[in-house]
């Protein structure tokens, strides 16, 4: 009992809580991403959304965000410039989300491939507050994935991986470098080729693969060789697959962007609205999908959600 109270301790430390007594439960978001008998669900925080700031989306201060507001995962697009750093950006191009018109013109290619980082990172985000020399460059430049790993290393914040394009060996070098990095990382993938070349170079990554239906992911898992612990899917399957999913140690993940929604309804209202939102259609919905076996969730209203769920913060219950 001794070691378990220190291992316990230890873990709150990581992970920035303090434990509240000796019978609480205490995780980190990385034990919990490799634990499948781990009882807390694992939100992702979408594009760096976690509902309650306003932060421009796969920037560095979005997830930093979500870090503080106790948000376990974040889930990052991954783009690879055109020499070779991996950078974070949803879109192919960078037109939707920064000035890359005013400063380059219609005359040079916008897409991420095709910039050299030095030209991705002299692009400012289209937001307000990124106007002038002043700019606050953890919220106006894009960041690259390096220096994601750096700035929430001491948070241990996990990663949801959507890697767009680029090279590969981009990505696992950059994961290789950083000791620890690879622990930190669900990596999705619709493609077993992929997910094959990740775990040949990045072992201690966990895998993800998509499907589209039950049946998918049952001839998925009965035929490959690889460790597969999470299986991406959608809520209306969850409750036919997650009790043979559980007998095999797999979890299932999935986006929750109908209950968003529901948040997404009252965005403009009052902080009465937004909680008879929670009370009365979120929070039901969302533990009948936790009984029926939904392990993690894509959300881009996570912070509320964990707050509703996990009045002590993510990964600590108050023990009796």
């Amino acid at each position: 009992m001794r070691l378990r109270g220190c291992w316990l301790l230890l873990l709150a430390t990581a992970c920035g809580v303090a434990p509240t007594g000796p019978a609480d439960i205490v995780t980190t978001p990385a034990a919990c991403l490799h634990d499948a008998a781990c009882p807390f669900l694992l939100f992702a925080a979408h594009r760096g959304q976690c509902g309650d700031d306003t932060e421009p989306e796969n920037s560095l201060s979005s997830y930093l965000a979500c870090a503080r507001a106790g948000a376990p995962m974040v889930e990052v697009d991954t783009r690879v410039t055109k020499d070779g750093v991996v950078v974070l950006h949803h879109d192919s191009d960078v037109l939707r989300v920064t000035d890359f018109e005013a400063r380059y013109g219609s005359g040079k290619s916008a897409k991420v491939a095709d910039l050299t980082l030095a030209e991705f990172q002299s692009l400012r985000m289209k937001d307000a507050r990124c106007q002038g020399a002043e700019a606050d460059l953890l919220r106006c430049r894009g960041a690259t994935f390096d220096e994601l790993l750096d700035a929430t290393a001491e948070r241990g914040l996990t990663f949801f991986i959507d890697y767009k394009a680029g090279d590969l060996s981009a990505f696992i070098a950059a994961v290789q470098r950083k000791p620890g990095a690879a622990q930190r990382v669900l990596f999705f993938d619709a493609s077993l080729a992929v997910l094959s070349r990740i775990h040949a170079e990045l072992p201690e990554v966990a895998l993800m693969p998509r499907v589209q239906s039950a049946d998918e992911a049952r001839q998925l898992l009965s035929s490959t060789t690889l460790p597969i612990k999470w299986i991406h899917g959608d809520p209306d399957y969850v409750k036919a697959l997650a009790p043979e999913l559980k007998a095999q140690g797999v979890r299932l993940y999935a986006n929750v962007w109908l209950l968003d929604a529901e948040f997404i309804a009252v965005i403009n209202g009052t902080e009465a609205e937004k909680q008879a939102a929670w009370d009365r259609r979120v929070k039901p919905q969302l533990e009948g999908l936790v009984r029926d076996g939904l392990s993690g969730a894509g959300s881009e209203w996570s912070g509320r959600m964990i707050r509703g769920l996990y009045p002590q913060g993510w990964g600590v219950t108050k023990g009796p």
